[in-house]
């Protein structure tokens, strides 16, 4: 929790209930059909906090975790160094970090046989790396890519005893928008090539949030490996619905900090893009796009009172500037992303109108906002 001093210094804050990443967790783990889940808490947990997202997930009984960089990956292990508790790394990894990851147990992907051998030159004698095979299907990143590559590298880690195999996977470029045939032709490699090559099917994990919410009848994998959709909000595009019902995690509210009434051709922020054709009621919150509230949100709505208003003026690096239909006083609380009376607005709501997807939108809100969980 956080102190209630903090916020009166700057009352702009994030509210994470953590009881509906747990739902949402054993929402989709029963709609795929999956007996495990990798819960991707990269970037923060998608800016809802890495730490206690993981604590509230291992509450419920799910013990891996994908982050993407390695100081991620320690920041976590510091945290919770049990044996039972994994910890992934997705994307390509400096191999020169061998030796850190060893001691941090953290699992890297191997895409190619040169990374292999790079990294199996710097084990010690005793040591062992815990490693997945990545296999590049069609996103282009990163992975082997044909089915001598997925054979010669699965062979590799089979026939050394400094390596354990902890899975092979791979990631769909289209599983949350309509190209089917593109993510028919991924799924169709990977069956071929980790089948050719003898990989066990436990070992296989290959469902991302899209896969698991709108293709899981059409793979065939124990184990799940989702980010989004823990967190409650659609990873696809707009027009594609969601087909359980899963539980928004994030609210971002402020407080205003003045009001006043703005005449007939009066303006408000830089460039004086907003001009008032009447005499109405405005009122400056301390939030900007230096707290992750993009520039571009200017004309969004915002939640007062239980009814809608609106960002007008350019967003500012500190501050946003709002209509009022009536002057309210300072400290009355608004709501930028949540729920107010009958009204809402949605995390989707956000990234739709800034022409962008939830993930970014979540992942810029900064550490200036305090989260209360």
């Amino acid at each position: 929790m956080i102190n209630d001093d903090i916020l009166r210094l700057r009352p702009t804050w994030i509210t994470i209930d953590l009881q509906a990443i747990q739902l949402n967790a054993q929402k989709i783990m029963q709609h795929a059909g999956a007996k495990k889940i990798i819960a991707v808490v990269k970037a923060d947990a998608y800016g809802h906090g890495a730490k206690q997202v993981v604590q509230a997930l291992l509450d419920i009984g799910i013990q891996d975790f994908a982050v993407a960089t390695i100081a991620e990956g320690i920041a976590l292990r510091e945290v919770y160094p049990q044996k039972n508790v994994n910890i992934f790394l997705l994307g390509v990894q400096d191999v020169s970090h061998t030796n850190v990851m060893i001691q941090y147990r953290l699992v890297p992907p191997v895409g190619t046989i040169e990374w292999l051998q790079s990294a199996l030159a710097q084990i010690e004698d005793g040591q062992k790396l815990a490693v997945q095979l990545a296999v590049d299907t069609g996103m282009g990143r990163m992975g082997a890519h044909s089915q001598e590559n997925v054979q010669a590298i699965y062979d590799a880690i089979q026939n050394t005893d400094k390596l354990d195999f902890f899975g092979v996977f791979t990631h769909f470029a289209t599983a949350d928008d309509n190209n089917q045939s593109y993510y028919d032709k991924q799924v169709k490699r990977f069956y071929q090539w980790v089948t050719a090559a003898g990989i066990p099917k436990k070992y296989w994990n290959l469902a991302n949030s899209g896969s698991a919410i709108w293709h899981f009848n059409e793979i065939d994998t124990e184990t799940i490996r989702v980010g989004s959709v823990l967190y409650g909000y659609n990873p696809g595009a707009p027009e594609k619905k969601l087909p359980i019902s899963l539980k928004p995690a994030l609210y971002l509210k402020s407080k205003i900090g003045s009001v006043h009434q703005l005449q007939i051709g009066e303006s408000v922020s830089y460039g004086a893009t907003y001009t008032a054709a009447k005499s109405q009621w405005i009122a400056t919150l301390p939030i900007g796009y230096a707290d992750g509230y993009l520039r571009r949100m200017s004309g969004m709505n915002v939640l007062v009172d239980g009814h809608v208003e609106h960002v007008i003026g350019r967003v500012t690096m500190d501050q946003i500037v709002i209509t009022l239909n009536q002057e309210y006083p300072v400290g009355t609380i608004v709501t930028l992303v949540g729920c107010d009376g009958q009204e809402k607005i949605t995390i989707e709501d956000m990234a739709e109108y800034g022409h962008t997807i939830p993930h970014e939108i979540l992942t810029n809100f900064g550490n200036r906002l305090p989260k209360i969980y």
